[in-house]
């Protein structure tokens, strides 16, 4: 009997626990330092990376998976007839998917979907926990993927980063570019928008940062509709801020389900830098 599967990259910064949960299984990406190449969330992790990221001289590098990578996951979790729904990093910000696309024309027997899910980390991961949600329920892929448009319309993502430094350098930096070169102590809130980093406003200071975040968060929520309220936390180097920001976020919405907990793994902190903390957010 045919099965629908979900297949998604590493950047999605998911916890194991939450992939096993839906069913959700991973491609991961490379870390390059130097000439030392780690899979991300296979046998690097977000502790070890920043630990790594601090005391290396230069940027380390990250690529996309190999077409091969693909076509091994796919084959591990399906065979001909089955359903699989791939769905990944904005294409604006990463080559995954041109890979993924690759590997699909190698197995053509296969029944392979290929979505660009226009987000990066938690954004796209909580959007991948839908996906894997309604597979659970035995929706069909149009049910999945009407579903998804009505996440993607009102899902909402905030975050800060210590600097714009590592952003810049590795050329994520989007329309947040005319947020470099300010004052000492002035936090940038981003966003993403049309699958790339974009610039929200500056805020002097990381406290009035967080405030500007709930904020910013409680604004969106308050247009959109919906009943259930779904919030995650990812954090790259900052537990003790990501804490904090829980409790504000339990206080603000107290009727919301339980708080995804991200760390921000080697792919997206290789961006972002150490520091980062951000929210996602949306009602359906």
């Amino acid at each position: 009997m045919s099965k629908t599967v979900v297949v998604i990259d590493s950047t999605a910064d998911l916890p194991k626990a939450v992939r096993d949960e839906f069913n959700l299984n991973i491609v991961p990406l490379n870390v390059h330092f130097g000439t030392e190449v780690y899979k991300d969330q296979v046998n690097l992790d977000s502790k070890t990376f920043f630990e790594k990221l601090k005391s290396f001289a230069s940027m380390p590098r990250t690529s996309q998976p190999s077409p091969g990578a693909f076509v091994d996951v796919y084959k591990k979790v399906a065979e001909p007839g089955d359903l699989v729904i791939s769905y990944h990093i904005s294409g604006k910000a990463s080559g995954t998917i041109q890979s993924a696309m690759m590997a699909r024309s190698l197995l053509p027997d296969y029944d392979i979907r290929i979505v660009d899910s226009e987000g990066l980390s938690l954004h796209y991961g909580m959007q991948a926990i839908e996906i894997g949600r309604k597979v659970k329920e035995n929706a069909s892929y149009e049910e999945i993927l009407a579903h998804l448009e009505k996440v993607k319309k009102n899902i909402n993502v905030c975050f800060t980063v210590e600097t714009l430094e590592y952003l810049q350098k590795n050329g994520r930096i989007g329309t947040a570019k005319a947020f470099l070169g300010t004052l000492l102590n002035i936090k940038p809130i981003l966003s993403i928008e049309n699958g790339m980093v974009s610039g929200v406003e500056k805020v002097r200071g990381s406290k009035n940062a967080v405030k500007r975040m709930l904020e910013y968060i409680q604004e969106k929520l308050d247009e959109t509709s919906g009943k259930e309220i779904h919030l995650g936390i990812v954090q790259g180097d900052a537990v003790e801020e990501a804490d904090h920001l829980e409790e504000d976020l339990k206080r603000l919405f107290p009727k919301a389900g339980p708080i995804i907990r991200a760390d921000m793994g080697p792919i997206i902190g290789s961006h972002a830098g150490p520091g980062a903390l951000g929210i996602v957010a949306y009602k359906l």
